[in-house]
């Protein structure tokens, strides 16, 4: 479990280590992406549901 653990953080300080401070601003612009991608298939699923056709 701690040899999970130990990798991981060290994958982490490698990250952080080569992209630095890039880092938080390119996650932060995918987790936003993915969000509005997921607000826009949810539009348009309930567009299509209220689309008043019977």
């Amino acid at each position: 479990m701690f040899g999970v653990a130990a990798q991981f953080g060290a994958a982490f300080e490698w990250l952080f280590g080569t992209f630095g401070p890039f880092l938080i601003p390119a996650t932060l612009f995918v987790l936003g992406a993915v969000g509005y991608l997921f607000l826009y298939v949810v539009e348009r699923t309930r567009r299509d549901d209220w689309s008043g056709e019977t």
